[in-house]
């Protein structure tokens, strides 16, 4: 049977066969001392690849999302190990063995990281992804928790990134300076579109995200609608 992928200081990447516009090539679930986070979906094979890894201990959540959680009961059964989240059995700062929770919400409520602060490396779920941006949704979604988030791991300082998509991001404060920036600028361009006389959400839209591709449209109308309740705007 396939292995997982050699990460950093242990951890072993396996990557779920659910690709897609959002999960890129699928989700990322990782392995480390007895610990596994994010199992990802309900895939048998999936599941059972991550459970001959190594010894299963305990099945951590970043948070609740079908892709990131579905795959949990089964894996516990297949397991013995309890399921971890925020508000089941896991809090802001509690330490499962060399992991330390942080409760990161803005993509979700729910959403953690988890920090191991030996090799500074940050398991960031979807907070960061390793390619391209994070969707925030209303109305679970809240950007200006999201950004809060995005401060407090700054304040980390964090050598490496282990995202919930895409691949590993070696230089890992950069990253998280670049999704700062990126909101940044994007609420920017949302304001600029409304000083031009932009009067409903697709004429935001149309001038705030110009790079945007058919497929990702209704995504960007997402995060358009996320932008203008952070301005206190709402358009039909």
């Amino acid at each position: 049977m396939m292995t997982g992928e050699c990460t950093p200081r242990g951890f072993r990447k396996i990557t779920a066969p659910n690709p897609s516009p959002l999960t890129l090539e699928g989700t990322n679930t990782y392995v480390f001392a007895g610990t596994v986070v994010d199992p990802g979906p309900d895939d048998e094979g999936h599941l059972e690849r991550v459970a001959s890894e190594a010894p299963v201990e305990v099945i951590l959540l970043t948070h609740s999302h079908p892709d990131h959680s579905a795959g949990a009961a089964r894996l516990s059964g297949l397991c013995g190990a309890p399921v971890l989240a925020f508000g089941a059995g896991l809090g802001d700062g509690e330490r499962v063995g060399e992991l330390i929770a942080l409760h990161t919400p803005g993509h979700s409520p729910d959403h953690l990281c988890f920090w191991h602060p030996e090799s500074r490396t940050l398991l960031s779920g979807d907070l960061i992804a390793g390619r391209g941006s994070i969707i925030i949704a209303p109305p679970e979604g809240d950007l200006g928790s999201y950004m809060a988030s995005l401060e407090r791991v700054r304040t980390l300082s964090p050598a490496r990134i282990l995202p919930g998509h895409g691949p590993e991001v070696a230089e890992g404060t950069a990253k998280v300076e670049e999704y700062i920036a990126h909101r940044k600028e994007r609420e920017r361009m949302v304001l600029a579109a409304l000083e031009a006389g932009a009067s409903s959400l697709e004429e935001v839209v149309n001038l705030a995200y110009p790079e945007v591709t058919e497929e990702m449209r209704p995504y960007a109308r997402l995060s358009a609608r996320t932008h203008l309740e952070h301005l206190g705007r709402r358009l039909p």
